[in-house]
């Protein structure tokens, strides 16, 4: 009866589940980081080069200061030629005006340039979210993956922005004055540096320690985040039942677990400031002490000392600056191993070739079984045909699998095994504009966008996107939906909030009726689509369906027994499975008793 270029496929149902405790630590260091954003950056070339250009140029002039100073010392002041120390004070006047102004350069640009990358990250995140299958949401929490696009973001923008010419600065000017230090006298410079060693070794034992703290802390965050945006969409509801001690209770745990995070990656992250803070004072003590001794025996001229002190200080100052952004580094390490999560996920639900179809009904499930998780099959083993024109009511205790099945019909998940086919083509060779052009699904609770009522039933309809107001009545009007337009105070520009509260329940459904009938789709699915709505509207809506045409394909999912009860076929879905369920007297028995007809 079929032939397909391809009959089997490989099927799969993807774990999407986000920070899982089984997930190896992802290996995120500074330079996976910068070949992570390096597409982001895009156009910012000119922008990096200048502002490295600056940054060395600062960090050159603080590393000429201390061996213009020594040079003056030892040979201007000492022979009390105060004409050349005039000069020299001039020169170093220039070098920190030039610093001033490389410095500005260098921060100006680099603001930019993240504020840009921060606007390109942020983008490259929400259009992966929008990549992938639901299945994804459901195994993750709106409130984390907000937190992600925002917070984490945001963490590793403030590093690349601030810290990161700071680093490289830093850097810069810790290995120029170790050269001076060495230069000037190896032995004097060697036991200077001997103090830096140590906290480096140190440093580098403990930095995957610290990362894994900052990435605890950006999960608290994202936890309670998710918390406090469960706790406000179900407001109502806690109010209703008088809970607000479940709702205090509930974000009183996320709150103390962020803050215990928090802590604990302030205390691992600041442990650097005061360990190199050490680490500055021993070598200063060293190189005076080691100092005073080569001056006694004439190795050093006390310029030089002087100079040494200087270069110590301009070594281990840096150092101390790095200490001061290392918690930003690791902070926007941590971040970017949050956000990698999400931008490494690749859907399942892939568009597979289409292929050639001999007389085949409009839709088929063959052998399909589903599971949300692993635990759990919702789905066994089912298979059925839905005929062109047809209206089909699926009936059956709550959690028996009919969403489920309305669900796989839209492709909002695919089969664990089998396969959905429609009008005989593998639905997963259709691409998402052609399957829901001709699939529509109305859910029990539609989803509504702030704007206007010609907005939500446009929504996704390019066809009728430019019509004015005039010419989108008029396919209202041939589409038999003007009279549920009349059901809205200011027709087509009646606002329409988020939340839906500037509209009742009935009309937030018609709304879904409205941009689904729009459509003209082959197949039409209704979620329990009328029980939100009173019975005067039900009736209007139920003239709208017997007005669609002659072959569209109705797919019911009721509790209703009125609402099925002109099916031209029954199924009756409990505990995974479907058969057919005879007549409508058959159906009702059947419902009632909650088991199958043998």
């Amino acid at each position: 009866m079929y032939r397909f270029i391809i009959h089997n496929a490989v099927q799969t149902n993807m774990n999407y589940k986000l920070n899982k405790p089984h997930d190896k630590e992802h290996k995120g260091t500074f330079s996976v980081a910068i070949k992570r954003l390096m597409p982001l950056m895009t156009g910012e070339r000119k922008n990096i080069i200048i502002a490295f250009v600056a940054i060395i140029i600062t960090s050159g002039a603080s590393i000429l200061t201390p061996a213009i100073i020594a040079y003056t010392i030892d040979t201007f002041i000492k022979t009390k030629n105060w004409g050349g120390v005039l000069r020299y004070s001039g020169i170093l006047a220039v070098v920190n005006v030039i610093s001033l102004i490389t410095s500005y350069i260098q921060t100006l640009r680099m603001g930019g340039v993240g504020r840009r990358v921060l606007f390109n990250l942020r983008n490259a995140v929400f259009t992966k979210l929008q990549e992938l299958p639901v299945a994804f949401f459901n195994q993750n929490k709106a409130g984390d993956l907000i937190s992600r696009i925002n917070n984490d973001t945001d963490k590793l923008n403030q590093f690349f922005s601030q810290a990161l010419m700071q680093f490289i600065g830093s850097a810069f000017a810790i290995f120029g004055a170790g050269i001076f230090l060495l230069a000037f006298n190896i032995r004097l410079g060697a036991a200077a540096l001997l103090p830096a060693l140590g906290v480096l070794i140190v440093t580098r034992s403990i930095s995957s320690w610290v990362k894994r703290k900052n990435k605890k802390s950006l999960q608290a965050m994202g936890g309670m985040s998710a918390e406090i945006q469960e706790s406000l969409e179900n407001f109502k509801a806690i109010v209703a039942f008088n809970r607000l001690d479940y709702f205090r209770d509930k974000f009183n745990t996320a709150n103390q677990a962020n803050f215990e995070a928090s802590v604990g990656s302030g205390m691992a992250s600041n442990l650097f400031m005061p360990m190199y803070g050490l680490a500055s004072g021993l070598a200063q003590i060293i190189v005076l002490s080691y100092g005073i001794y080569l001056i006694t025996v004439g190795s050093i001229t006390v310029g030089l000392l002087i100079g040494f002190l200087l270069y110590v200080n301009n070594f281990y100052g840096p150092l101390r600056q790095i200490a001061s952004v290392w918690q930003s580094l690791q902070l926007a390490l941590a971040s970017m191993d949050r956000i990698s999560e999400v931008l490494d996920l690749k859907s399942d639900m892939l568009i597979l070739p289409s292929g050639e179809t001999i007389d085949h009904p409009v839709l088929e499930f063959k052998n399909v079984s589903f599971r949300y998780t692993e635990d759990t099959e919702v789905l066994k083993d089912i298979s059925f045909a839905l005929e062109k024109g047809k209206t089909y009511a699926l009936v059956g205790p709550t959690g028996g699998g009919k969403t489920t099945i309305a669900s796989l019909m839209a492709r909002l998940y695919d089969p664990s095994s089998g396969t959905v086919f429609l009008n005989g083509n593998d639905i997963r060779s259709y691409y998402p504009e052609e399957r829901t052009k001709k699939i529509g699904f109305i859910l029990q609770e539609p989803f509504l966008f702030t704007g206007t009522v010609r907005e939500n039933i446009l929504y996704s309809n390019k066809e009728y996107i430019h019509y004015s107001d005039e010419q989108l009545v008029n396919e209202l009007e041939l589409a038999n939906l003007t009279s549920l337009l009349s059901k809205f105070k200011n027709g087509l520009e009646t606002k329409v909030t988020t939340s839906g509260d500037s509209i009742s329940l009935g009309q937030k459904q018609i709304i879904a009726f409205m941009r689904a009938l729009l459509r003209n789709p082959e197949i039409l699915i209704l979620d329990e689509a009328t029980a939100n709505i009173d019975t005067v509207t039900e009736q209007l809506l139920e003239e709208m369906l017997k007005k669609l045409p002659a072959d569209t394909t109705r797919v019911v999912i009721a509790h209703r027994l009125n609402t099925i009860e002109h099916a031209d076929e029954i199924f009756f879905v409990n505990s995974g499975s479907i058969q057919p369920a005879g007549s409508f007297e058959q159906a009702v028995e059947m419902l009632l008793h909650g088991k199958r007809e043998r």
